[in-house]
């Protein structure tokens, strides 16, 4: 974890109230800290630091994973690499989505939060609109992929075939991407370890439905975003489904006359956008929006193809 990384953090588990965590570290470069601890002098909580990763949930939330469980799978690894790098490697199956959510930000000062970041691609991709950029994802898999990618400047992985059976897959980035302003932490997107209007630009890509409390998610990250000068970029395919939240937690999806919320979850999130339900304060001017088509795919011959609507929310800079 990154220096710079460190002084940000503030302790999940005791929010809302902000407490700053205290860094000790057992060991460290000249630009990470490789081992160490965080701790909260408040609740006396401490968030370790392994291999260079921080793993900064609430206690309430950090549920043991097993390394093939989940999104920890190497079948979902695989699939995810591929999601994020296929067009890189140059493959014509690929979708451009990464560059078309990417080049929904302008270049602007202060630094950018990657929600729900899996490998890292947007989360490279910001860092030329960007001073700084970190993406945090529950997947520690996911992480640890992401953060080699950044320590390396290439990326390798195994493709999944069918099976057992992969073929290797290498790529060495020339992307003028900004690494050295890159870092990823395991982290909820429901407790955000920032403290309140620490960035500039937040994204958050398909996580939505993926959260057992959609509107805490929207709640955290109006609380990170500044003010003013300030971008959000949403985006989803709104598949809701109850395995991962509640359908009375959903903001779409339903024919109940008695919910506040529209029928179709982007529907609501124009509203939202606009200042309706006091979830984004200040709201957003909705700068773009429109559908991307993306793929995962699993193996060779197991394909998601999915479509995520998004929306662009700008708070402008205010004048004296």
């Amino acid at each position: 974890m990154k220096h710079w990384v460190a002084e940000k953090l503030v302790c999940p588990d005791c929010l809302p109230a902000e407490y700053r965590l205290k860094t000790k570290i057992s060991r460290q470069t000249c630009d990470d800290i490789v081992e160490g601890k965080l701790h909260c002098l408040n609740c006396k909580r401490a968030y370790l630091i392994a291999d260079g990763i921080a793993v900064v949930r609430p206690e309430r939330t950090a549920k043991i994973e097993s390394p093939n469980n989940g999104y920890n799978e190497p079948v979902m690894l695989s699939a995810y690499m591929w999601s994020h790098f296929g067009d890189l490697l140059a493959d014509p199956r690929a979708t451009d989505a990464y560059r078309v959510w990417s080049q929904s930000f302008c270049p602007t000062s202060g630094d950018a939060l990657d929600v729900g970041c899996a490998v890292g691609r947007l989360t490279f991709e910001l860092s030329r609109s960007h001073e700084r950029v970190i993406g945090i994802d529950t997947s520690a898999a996911f992480i640890a992929n992401a953060r080699e990618i950044v320590l390396k400047k290439q990326v390798d992985f195994d493709l999944v075939v069918e099976g057992n059976l992969t073929e290797k897959k290498h790529l060495f980035l020339e992307n003028g991407w900004h690494l050295e302003n890159v870092d990823f932490l395991v982290a909820d997107a429901l407790a955000l370890p920032f403290a309140r209007h620490d960035f500039s630009g937040v994204a958050a890509i398909n996580v939505l439905e993926k959260v057992p409390d959609p509107l805490k998610h929207l709640a955290e990250v109006n609380r990170v975003l500044r003010k003013q000068a300030a971008m959000f970029l949403f985006s989803d395919p709104f598949s809701w489904d109850p395995t991962f939240s509640p359908p009375k937690c959903w903001l779409g999806g339903s024919n109940n006359g008695g919910s506040p919320y529209s029928k179709r979850g982007i529907d609501t999130m124009r509203r939202m956008f606009a200042g309706e339900f006091g979830v984004f304060d200040p709201p957003f001017e909705i700068a773009a929006q429109g559908d991307v088509s993306w793929k995962i795919r699993k193996t060779e011959n197991l394909w998601e193809h999915i479509t995520s609507q998004f929306l662009v929310g700008r708070r402008q800079e205010v004048s004296a």
